[in-house]
C-alpha cells in the first residue's frame, strides 16, 4: 500500500513539472555573445574587530533594484545593470579619538535597458536605449555622496560632499562612441558624443575646534531645462540641459552655471571673528558706473559716464569669416570629417558581419 502511495505521488510531481510553463525572466540576450545582466540582487558583506579600548568595522551593502527588463538580444558584449545603490563606510576608534568614513553611492532610472543588435555597450540604471549602436556607455541619474569625519583630542571635523546628475531615459540608437549621464540625452546617429544632464555638487566642512565653531558650504549648479540632442552629428560634448547640437561637428555646449559660496560662519571665544568674510572693494562683472574725471588747472570738475556691456546682455554680432579648422585646435576640418566617415564605415561593417 506504501509503496502504491509513493508511485502516485510521483506520478503526480511528473505530470506537475511537463505542464509547467517557462519561467518569467526580465533579462533577454537571445543571439547574443558574452553579455552580462543583472536584475534584482542585495549583498550585505560586512566586518568588525575589537580589542580593549580599541574598534574597527567595515560594511558595504549593496542592491540591484527595479524590474530588471534588460534586452541586448542579437549583440556582442553588452552588460547591462538594473538601478543600483551602495553604502561602504568603515569607522576605527581608539581611546577616545575615532574617525569615520562613509560614500553612498547610486545610479537609477526608471524603466528598461535595450541594446539590441549592438556592440561592447554599457548600460546602468534604467531607461537606456543604444539599438544597432557600437561602444555606448549609459548611465541613468546618478548620485554620491562621500563623507569623512573625526574626532581627536576634543576637537571634531566633517566633511562632506555631495555630486548628482540628474534626468532619466538615454537614446544613443545607431550611433558610435557615445557617453551619456543622468538622463534626457538622445545621440542618434552620432559619432563620438559625450553628454550629461544637469549636474549639482556641493561641498560641506563642518569644524568643532577649542576656540569655537565653523561651518562652511559651497554648491556648485550646471543645470539647464529640456534634453540634449547630438543629432548627426560628430564630436559634440553638452553638460547640463537644454543644449542641441544637430548636425554639427565639435561642438561644446555647456547649460546655465551658478555658483554660489556663503560666507563661513563661526562662533567661539577667540579675539577676532572667527572664519570671518571682509567684503573686498572693486569692480564687479556686469555693473555700469560713472567715472569722475580729474580736475586740471583751470578746467572744470566733471563726471563721464563709462559704458559696461551686462553679462548675458543682448549685442548685435558681426559676421565673422569661415575657416576650415576646428576651434581651439587650428587642426583642419577635413582630417576629422574622413576620420569620422572611415569609423563610420568600420561600425557599419561590424554590425553587418554581427548580425549575420
Amino acid at each position: 500500500m506504501q509503496s502504491k502511495f509513493l508511485v502516485l505521488i510521483a506520478l503526480l510531481v511528473a505530470v506537475a513539472l511537463g505542464t509547467a510553463g517557462t519561467a518569467l525572466a526580465d533579462n533577454n540576450a537571445s543571439g547574443s555573445i558574452g553579455t552580462v545582466q543583472a536584475g534584482t540582487t542585495a549583498v550585505n558583506p560586512s566586518a568588525s574587530a575589537s580589542l580593549p579600548a580599541t574598534g574597527a568595522a567595515a560594511s558595504a551593502p549593496t542592491s540591484v533594484a527595479g524590474s530588471g527588463n534588460n534586452n541586448s538580444s542579437n549583440s556582442i558584449g553588452a552588460v547591462q545593470v538594473s538601478p543600483t545603490s551602495s553604502s561602504p563606510s568603515a569607522s576605527a576608534s581608539v581611546a577616545d579619538n575615532s574617525v569615520h568614513v562613509s560614500a553612498p553611492t547610486s545610479v537609477g532610472g526608471s524603466g528598461g535597458n535595450n541594446a539590441s543588435n549592438s556592440i561592447g555597450g554599457v548600460q546602468a540604471g534604467g531607461g537606456n536605449s543604444a539599438n544597432g549602436s557600437v561602444g555606448v556607455v549609459q548611465l541613468g541619474a546618478t548620485q554620491t555622496s562621500p563623507a569623512a569625519g573625526a574626532t581627536v583630542a576634543g576637537s571634531t571635523i566633517d566633511v562632506g560632499l555631495t555630486a548628482g546628475i540628474a534626468g532619466n531615459g538615454n537614446n544613443a540608437t545607431d550611433s558610435i562612441g557615445a557617453v551619456q549621464l543622468g538622463g534626457g540625452n538622445d545621440a542618434t546617429r552620432s559619432l563620438l558624443a559625450v553628454e550629461a544632464g544637469a549636474a549639482t555638487i556641493a561641498a560641506d566642512v563642518a569644524a568643532s575646534l577649542p576656540f569655537g565653531n565653523a561651518t562652511l558650504t559651497a554648491p556648485v549648479i550646471v543645470g539647464g531645462n529640456g534634453t540634449n540632442s547630438t543629432t548627426d552629428s560628430i564630436g559634440s560634448a553638452q553638460i547640463g540641459g537644454g543644449n542641441t547640437a544637430t548636425g554639427s561637428v565639435g561642438t561644446v555646449q555647456i547649460g546655465g552655471t551658478t555658483a554660489s559660496t556663503p560666507p563661513a560662519t563661526g562662533s567661539g571665544t577667540a579675539t577676532a571673528s572667527t572664519l570671518s568674510s571682509t567684503p573686498l572693494s572693486g569692480g564687479v562683472l556686469g555693473v555700469s558706473r560713472t567715472a569722475t574725471a580729474k580736475t586740471t588747472a583751470g578746467a572744470p570738475h566733471r563726471t563721464a559716464p563709462t559704458s559696461r556691456h551686462t553679462l548675458g546682455s543682448n549685442k548685435q554680432l558681426e559676421r565673422t569669416s569661415t575657416v576650415g579648422q576646428l576651434p581651439f585646435t587650428g587642426l583642419a576640418l577635413w582630417l576629422f570629417a574622413l576620420l569620422g566617415l572611415a569609423l563610420l564605415t568600420l561600425g557599419l561593417r561590424v554590425r553587418s558581419h554581427a548580425r549575420t
